[in-house]
């Protein structure tokens, strides 16, 4: 999510919007793997046609990207 301001609340339907745009103006992404907390607390998960080794590499690179920005926000005591 770098490509946007930490200090802006990321709503789920901005976040999917964004994504659409690269998908319907740019043909840009091959595949797609999501993650999701429910209103109701329940996690659920989905990815378009990939071998199952592949959804699970896609969703490690996902976490160590999170890992990267939020070791970047950090700051000393």
């Amino acid at each position: 999510m770098s490509d946007f301001e930490r200090e802006d609340k990321i709503s789920p339907a901005f976040l999917l919007n964004h994504l659409l745009s690269y998908i319907k103006e740019e043909d840009q992404i091959d595949s797609v793997a999501y993650v999701a907390r429910m209103k109701d607390g329940t996690i659920t998960s989905g990815w378009t046609d990939m071998q199952y080794t592949e959804v699970i590499g896609l969703l490690e690179v996902g976490k160590l990207q999170v890992v990267k920005e939020m070791w970047n926000e950090w700051t000393p005591r």
